[in-house]
């Protein structure tokens, strides 16, 4: 296939001329049609579900960087050039080629140590931090996203975040000083900024400096109330959220939404639900990983809706819900990958089915922020030449992930309005892997127990006692009893309590039975000494035997450093299909200051269950818009296969298309992750497609593929 320039001229695309496809099986000869009505009233496309972010915290002393990250505090991650005092010309072209309708600043977890007064005043004057608060507010205007600025709970006042309204929002006179402040930095009109969350994450608390502070959840909720009382008092205007978890009924949450006040204004969620944190992966393993991150999109819209409606429930009001970060591809933190799969084809297209369903009228998410796009994690722009810890130096030409292209697709092929599209295409089994659940047949099925074993009964116990952490268990292990004594442990520490070989397991009980789950239950009481100052993340994890950073399998329950009494707590692990053994081991996410006290344990089982499912997902979806003028109608259509071209009949009414023109992403498979030699881009651009008739065509959607479709009405 002939492979065309890309969207924007500007963006030199290091791809071959021609890009090879891998040639798909026997064509799936189930009938795809896709319909719609050009005249339907449709709802107005939401911008903000495009939104990205922009890096400006220093991560120095919370994750492992040895050294401030001059990357972020100096270039907003290779955004933003020092010496020139204006953005990368690159990079600010990728992103206004994405035409965001958001932009998330200054970071995630790096708001835990994060003061915004240092960040603004004569850059002369800031150290390393050149790029601040206000070159990213330069950043957002030229791209015209409206800014969503994070506000850290762990270190400040809620006095420190009224502040930042006055600097951002209120006029430049004596009688608001920090607006005044704006003004001397060359900014007197204000910003109006509108849109705040509170906090991050904050049920953990990974800083290696200061004081380990991870509140309960009715004191989070609490406390955020207390600093969105307080920035509103500046500008009523403004709007608040704060972070709850994407777990079914979530102790978290259930806490947090008891003590929030109605200054709260939106939940915010964060969507990550393909994990694996192993390495490299072939064979069935590796398309199970791969239909996982093309089904997630589908899987995640079920369950915003379930956490919509929790928390209307427990609130007595709803709450919109603000996705302010998410990512279908899976973290993997082991080093030297050949193919990460979060920069997968996979990964891409799955990410723009997501969007395409966050804009559903009965969407309960009102902004959606990928996490993230420049030079992060889940890049879709790389434009350091070495790790940025080392040199800022850049690429001659930038490398483009295959997400790079479907967030300029749906920019490309993004109208006014929203239309109802009636789409009929075969359904695709899944059986689960990692959290994402199986989705087999037509109807939904609930969980169930397979057996009231205690697979915990016959494990064996692991001396595994770290540096100032004594770990003791009764006699005989099946009494689900331990003790952990604490005497001055500082800094994470993750010891095996116990492991469980499997092989013994009658088949349905063991991997790889389908949709095969083990829940672990148990209760837990924290006593902490009189001299412990910090109050670190405790828990228990079940894992993999391998070890996370072999298999990226697991899950952790935290928050027992809240039980002064007993209380129960429990997790749900959906096993590897290779998966041979498990372990549980105790967690301590860090702490800063000498930990004292004692957690114990009693009650600890795990026993098999039959994972809930979803009906079987669609291997292709298909979104319509309209142009504010009608005269185009924008069709973006995603073909979610690993293998299956599909061929496809589209019909419309009330509207008389006289040409039609087709832009395909595609790739050489779909673990294709353009590092190096580019495997995915553009196979067709702004291509003819023959009308079958003023109101139908016909085309076969090739198999792990974006297009997007415009049709041209004819003029009378």
């Amino acid at each position: 296939m002939q492979l065309v320039r890309p969207l924007l001229a500007t963006l030199a695309i290091a791809i071959p001329a021609y890009l090879p496809v891998q040639a798909a099986s026997t064509p799936d000869r189930t009938p795809v049609t896709i319909h719609f009505d050009a005249a339907a009233t449709g709802t107005p496309v939401n911008p903000n579900i495009f939104g990205h972010f922009i890096k400006g915290a220093d991560n120095y002393g919370i994750f492992s960087i040895p050294h401030p990250d001059i990357a972020a505090i100096a270039e907003g991650d290779g955004i933003w050039n020092p010496t020139t005092r204006a953005p990368y010309p690159d990079a600010l072209a990728a992103l206004q080629s994405y035409r965001p309708g958001t932009l998330r600043y200054p970071d995630g977890l790096g708001i835990h140590n994060h003061d915004w007064k240092k960040t603004i005043g004569p850059v002369e004057q800031r150290d390393d931090r050149k790029f601040g608060l206000n070159e990213f507010m330069q950043i957002a205007r030229a791209v015209e996203a409206e800014p969503i600025i994070v506000v850290s709970e762990y270190i400040g006042t809620p006095q420190d975040a009224a502040d930042l309204v006055e600097y951002l929002n209120a006029p430049a006179t004596p009688a608001h000083p920090w607006a005044m402040r704006r003004a001397a930095d060359g900014h007197p009109e204000p910003y109006n900024v509108l849109t705040f969350e509170i906090g991050n994450e904050s049920w953990v608390d990974w800083r290696k400096t200061g004081k380990t502070q991870v509140r309960p959840p009715p004191e989070v909720g609490r406390y955020a109330s207390q600093i969105a009382a307080a920035m509103k008092a500046v500008d009523p205007r403004i709007r608040c959220g704060i972070p709850l978890e994407r777990k079914d009924n979530d102790r978290w949450n259930r806490g947090v939404l008891s003590t929030i006040t109605t200054d709260i204004d939106f939940a915010i969620i964060h969507t990550y639900p393909v994990k694996y944190g192993g390495g490299d992966i072939t064979g069935p393993k590796e398309n199970l990983l791969l239909e996982a991150m093309m089904s997630a999109g589908y899987a995640t819209q079920l369950d915003l809706a379930r956490i919509h409606q929790e928390i209307a429930a427990q609130l007595g009001r709803p709450l919109p819900l603000a996705i302010t970060e998410y990512n279908l591809g899976p973290t993997q933190q082991t080093k030297n990958l050949q193919r990460p799969y979060r920069f997968t084809l996979a990964a891409a297209l799955g990410t723009g089915d997501y969007l395409g369903r966050l804009l559903a009228p009965d969407s309960p998410v009102e902004s959606a922020i990928y996490w993230s796009w420049l030079n992060g994690a889940f890049e879709t722009v790389h434009t350091y030449a070495s790790h940025p810890w080392k040199s800022r130096a850049k690429l001659p030409t930038p490398e483009y992930r295959p997400a790079h292209y479907i967030f300029q697709l749906w920019a490309q092929n993004r109208g006014h309005t929203l239309l109802p599209v009636r789409t009929t295409s075969p359904r695709l089994d899944f059986t689960g892997i990692t959290t994402m659940k199986p989705a087999l047949g037509d109807t939904p099925q609930p969980e169930h127990p397979l057996s009231n074993t205690n697979l915990l009964a016959l494990a064996r116990p692991i001396n595994q006692s770290p540096a100032n952490i004594r770990i003791t268990h009764a006699p005989d292990t099946a009494n689900g009893q331990w003790t952990l004594r604490y005497e001055g442990h500082t800094g994470g520490a993750y010891p095996n309590l116990l492991i469980r070989h499997l092989a013994n397991l009658p088949d349905e009980l063991r991997p790889p039975s389908p949709g095969l789950l083990y829940k672990i239950a148990f209760e837990a009481r924290w006593r902490p000494d009189a001299t412990t100052l910090s109050s670190p993340n405790l828990g228990l994890g079940l894992m993999d035997s391998r070890g996370w950073n072999a298999s990226g399998s697991g899950i952790a329950i935290r928050g027992l450093q809240a039980a002064r009494d007993w209380t129960s707590f429990g997790g749900t692990y959906q096993p590897l299909p290779d998966t041979t053994a498990i372990v549980i081991l105790a967690r301590v996410e860090g702490t800063t200051t000498p930990l004292h006290g004692t957690l114990e344990i009693r009650n600890l089982t795990a026993t098999p269950w039959r994972a809930a499912t979803i009906p079987a997902r669609p291997a292709l979806t298909a979104y319509a818009t309209r142009s504010a003028d009608n005269s185009k109608i924008h069709l973006t259509v995603f073909n979610l296969t690993l293998d299956r071209d599909l061929p496809a009949t589209l019909t419309w009414q009330n509207f008389a298309a006289a040409t039609a023109t087709h832009t395909e992403l595609n790739g050489t498979s779909p673990a294709a992750v353009n590092r190096g030699e580019a495997t995915a881009g553009w196979t067709r651009q702004n291509a003819p497609i023959p009308l079958a008739a003023p109101d139908r065509l016909h085309h076969t959607f090739p198999a792990h593929s974006a297009t997007g479709i415009v049709l041209e009405r004819r003029i009378p």
